[in-house]
């Protein structure tokens, strides 16, 4: 009671903020409704991009000797890209590692499905077969060796003169 009456002899003395203050101690205190909107659109992520990202990662893999992982990235990529042939090639090398041949040569024959001419692919084919001890096909070796240089027109023309001290 005692209280009661100091507080109600002190609001007048004290001013309109304590009474501000007094009143905001005894109301509860709501706060303002809350403004939901929309966030702008994302772009879509470039899933050529994110390939490129896993191959890379599974590149780095391989060259650690991590052939778990680059399996992992290799076949995440081959669910975003499955005609990659880089990827298909990839886990092709990766299964020749672990001395899968039979798991490699299927991966290569899918590489080569999609792209028939791709030279690295002919040429771990042909790496797989010796490393199982077999014979490359020479269809095989001549599809993966790179095309012949094509000579000069004409080639060198006939009126040089040899160089003083026998040079040409």
């Amino acid at each position: 009671m005692r209280r009661l009456l100091i507080a109600l002899l002190l609001i007048p003395l004290s001013g309109c903020a304590t009474l501000s203050r007094l009143a905001a101690l005894v109301t509860p205190h709501r706060q303002p409704p809350l403004e939901i909107r929309a966030l702008a659109a994302l772009p879509a992520p470039d899933p050529a991009a994110a390939v490129d990202r896993l191959y890379g990662r599974a590149a780095e893999a391989i060259n650690a000797r991590d052939y778990a992982l680059a399996l992992e990235l290799l076949q995440l990529a081959a669910t975003r890209a499955p005609a990659d042939v880089r990827v298909l090639n990839a886990q092709g090398v990766v299964y020749d590692k672990l001395g899968r041949f039979d798991l490699s040569a299927r991966y290569y024959e899918r590489a080569l499905a999609v792209d028939p001419s791709s030279r690295i692919v002919l040429s771990n084919i042909a790496y797989s077969a010796r490393l199982q001890g077999r014979e490359v096909a020479p269809g095989v070796l001549q599809a993966a060796a790179p095309p012949p240089a094509t000579p000069l027109a004409g080639g060198p023309p006939d009126d040089v003169a040899p160089l003083p001290g026998g040079g040409s």
